[in-house]
């Protein structure tokens, strides 16, 4: 019976642990152990590797926020991801220019050599800072560590700088589209930008201003006027895909709040309560102290 009874033991301890996680002991009394050994392919919490995290936060993120992931023993992509992207963030920019003024096929072949220039030169930097974290993994409980991890956030920031740049003022390719568009063509790209950047500040404004209302109770001449003192003073939004902060209300809101700080105060105060001025003024306040991290975010070309 002893032998059955461990026969059983042996085969349920054998469906459930890995071949070299069971050693099974002979002793007198027939006693089963089961010496389980750590699989080393689960990763500790603490533990980060920052090769994987390099490209989740560079290529996944927008704004400035930030992740960690684990290493799953992800295969490395068969396209360079720096390539992948920018490549992605050019054909945006081609887009555009073809829908705002129309190009000719010369044009646009010059544009895309241009672009082409500018997105390996921009790979080729990316590259030879991924390349300094590929397989390395830090301990973020100890402080060597968590030192590690801010000069790591140090360069992925620098390099989120260099993308929303890549094809910017200095880049070959804004240097050809300057060239070879026509004066038409300018103006119209021009009005373009002008009026998208305009489109999405007011969205910004109304959506901020919905919250007001509930906040302050606004009337329709305090709604006005807090509206109109925002879009008079619009920011110099940058308005390509990645800069857009679309995806963060709290960011918005604080965008609006910033650049209501900057407007005449006794303009406002004088159309609202003492009440509704000073939850108003508070709001402002926070708004101007997010300034610095507002420009972290690159949605801005330059801070108002």
């Amino acid at each position: 019976m002893t032998d059955r009874w461990t026969m059983l033991i042996v085969a349920v301890l054998s469906s459930l642990l890995p071949p070299a996680a069971v050693r099974l002991q002979a002793a007198d009394d027939d006693v089963v152990v089961a010496d389980i050994q750590e699989d080393p392919s689960v990763r500790q919490p603490h533990m980060v590797n920052l090769g994987t995290n390099f490209d989740a936060n560079l290529f996944e993120q927008h704004g400035n926020g930030w992740v960690l992931r684990g290493d799953r023993g992800q295969s490395s992509p068969a396209e360079s991801p720096a390539l992948a992207r920018s490549r992605a963030l050019g054909r945006h920019q081609l887009e555009r220019i073809e829908s705002a003024c129309g190009i000719t096929p010369e044009q646009r072949q010059r544009l895309l050599l241009a672009m082409e220039s500018d997105i390996r030169r921009f790979a080729a930097e990316v590259e030879r800072v991924r390349e300094q974290y590929l397989g390395r993994e830090i301990n973020m409980n100890v402080p060597a560590g968590q030192k590690q991890w801010l000069a790591f956030q140090q360069d992925v920031r620098r390099c989120r700088d260099r993308m929303r740049s890549i094809f910017k003022e200095g880049s070959l390719f804004d240097t050809v589209k300057s060239s070879i568009l026509d004066e038409r063509q300018r103006d119209c790209l021009t009005a373009e930008a002008a009026a998208r950047r305009s489109f999405h500040w007011r969205v910004m404004v109304l959506e901020a201003l919905v919250r007001l209302d509930d906040a302050l109770g606004l009337d329709q001449s305090q709604h006005d006027l807090i509206r109109d003192a925002l879009l008079e003073r619009e920011p110099a939004l940058r308005i390509d895909s990645e800069s857009l902060g679309r995806d963060d209300p709290n960011l918005r809101r604080n965008l609006v709040l910033m650049v209501l700080a900057g407007v005449d105060r006794s303009k406002l105060r004088a159309g609202l309560s003492p009440r509704q001025w000073q939850a108003l003024a508070a709001l402002m306040n926070q708004g101007r102290a997010m300034r610095s991290w507002i420009d972290q975010q690159g949605v801005l070309d330059e801070l108002p």
